[in-house]
């Protein structure tokens, strides 16, 4: 993104490591404005790839998605846990 004066921004990159029953790294991550935008993200991806894990997401102990910034920083860490009351 260029700026007047012919100034170029860049925006954060934010990752988004999601563990189950393997550690999933996101090594390519994905410029967002800010800190807050990294948040509805991770919001909306964790909903999206828990949606299609379905029933499967039953078998482990506990989802985690852990958005970190490009310098490692903590954004967030979202974790899900269910029970199969059959």
């Amino acid at each position: 993104m260029t700026g007047g004066g012919g100034l170029q921004f860049t925006m954060p990159r934010y990752f988004f490591n999601v563990r189950d029953e393997k550690e999933m790294k996101d090594a390519e991550g994905v410029e967002l404005a800010d800190r807050d935008e990294a948040h509805r993200q991770a919001f909306v991806t964790a909903g999206e790839m828990l949606k299609a894990a379905d029933r499967k997401f039953l078998r482990t102990d506990v989802w985690e998605m852990h958005v970190i910034d490009e310098a490692g920083k903590t954004v967030c860490r979202l974790r899900f846990s269910a029970e199969d009351c059959d």
